[in-house]
């Protein structure tokens, strides 16, 4: 055999793993059509659905990052509204009004990543209501009625909604384990004593009612719900335990003591934003106060705010101020 011809067989050698196989074969035209169609009606992982699951994350399963973690064991628990619910039940009922954010260094989230990795837990999580996927409806008033709200809001400045998508609420209870607790403080740098002995076996219930999610196609999204509500024991030092979340956030002990005196924890939710992630700066909305978040290269941005007992995150591409003014136009 001549060098042209071993190179000849080399190369038809080659093309012959491309040759279909077995799998290969093309699938009968009405089973394709019965695939696309399951595609199509399958529940969408929407926005809104991701953020639901956040809240009830299976009890067995690591959390992404320490950083939901933390916001699930301090910031849902600690940064509401404490108000008698009665007499005999001695329970604090809070809901969001207003937010703060504050940044978390590259360093700190390593930390936090860390942590989660380890697949530490705050106690357990028991999931009494299973939150609802994500189902599609024809109009804002089928949204409206799904949720059980009384209307759907939308930005005036924008034009119908291409898509309308509705999700039911959920409930779930964490009991909190004050040794894993403090674990996570200690590995976070937090001063771990900062915790009371009367929070072990402490009960946290979140109700998470049922939201409506508006899509453009232009990339553009409202997400709508009324504020999750959570019940605790009406004793807890929630301005101590809001200084430990500042430690664990990254902040120094002298200046986490001075900011946990100086926030509103009665009526104010944290949110933890890592440095390389976004921009962020407070804002108001409608005359309610709320975050902007951008990206680092403003191409992307969100909304967050709260008006008469509702929760609102806009997001979309583009700049965030052209956001607010999205925000602004809610009605």
């Amino acid at each position: 055999m001549t060098q042209d011809d071993r190179e000849l067989q080399e190369v038809m050698n080659q093309l012959s793993l491309l040759e279909p196989g077995p799998g290969d074969v093309p699938k009968p035209a009405s089973r394709a059509l019965a695939e696309v169609q399951r595609q199509i009606h399958a529940p969408r992982s929407t926005p809104l659905h991701t953020f639901w699951r956040s809240f009830f994350a299976n009890s067995n399963r690591r959390m992404a990052t320490a950083v939901a973690l933390l916001t699930l064991v301090f910031a849902f628990a600690l940064s509401f509204p404490s108000v008698r619910a009665a007499a005999s039940d001695f329970l604090g009922l809070f809901r969001v009004q207003k937010f703060a954010a504050i940044a978390i260094s590259p360093q700190q989230l390593a930390v936090l990543s860390r942590i989660a990795e380890e697949g530490l837990m705050p106690g357990e999580i028991e999931v009494l209501s299973e939150p609802g996927a994500t189902h599609s409806v024809a109009s804002l008033q089928d949204a409206a009625q799904a949720a059980a709200m009384d209307r759907v809001r939308t930005p005036s400045l924008l034009g119908d909604a291409d898509t309308v998508f509705v999700m039911d609420g959920g409930q779930a209870r964490l009991t909190l384990d004050l040794e894993g607790v403090r674990e996570i403080l200690t590995m976070a740098g937090a001063d771990p004593s900062l915790l009371p002995d009367s929070l072990d076996g402490t009960q946290v219930d979140v109700v998470v009612y049922a939201g409506i999610e508006l899509d453009w196609d232009d990339g553009t999204w409202l997400v709508q719900m009324p504020s999750p509500l959570v019940t605790y024991p009406e004793d807890l030092n929630y301005v101590m335990l809001g200084e430990a979340l500042l430690q664990a956030l990254g902040m120094s002990p002298d200046e986490a003591a001075r900011l946990a005196q100086q926030v509103d924890w009665t009526s104010t939710l944290l949110l933890p934003i890592p440095q390389s992630t976004a921009n962020f700066n407070e804002v108001n909305i409608n005359g309610s106060s709320g975050l902007a978040l951008s990206s680092l290269d403003d191409d992307y941005g969100a909304v967050i705010w709260q008006q008469d007992g509702i929760l609102y995150l806009l997001s979309g591409q583009g700049s965030v101020n052209e956001l607010i003014r999205l925000a602004n136009s809610v009605r």
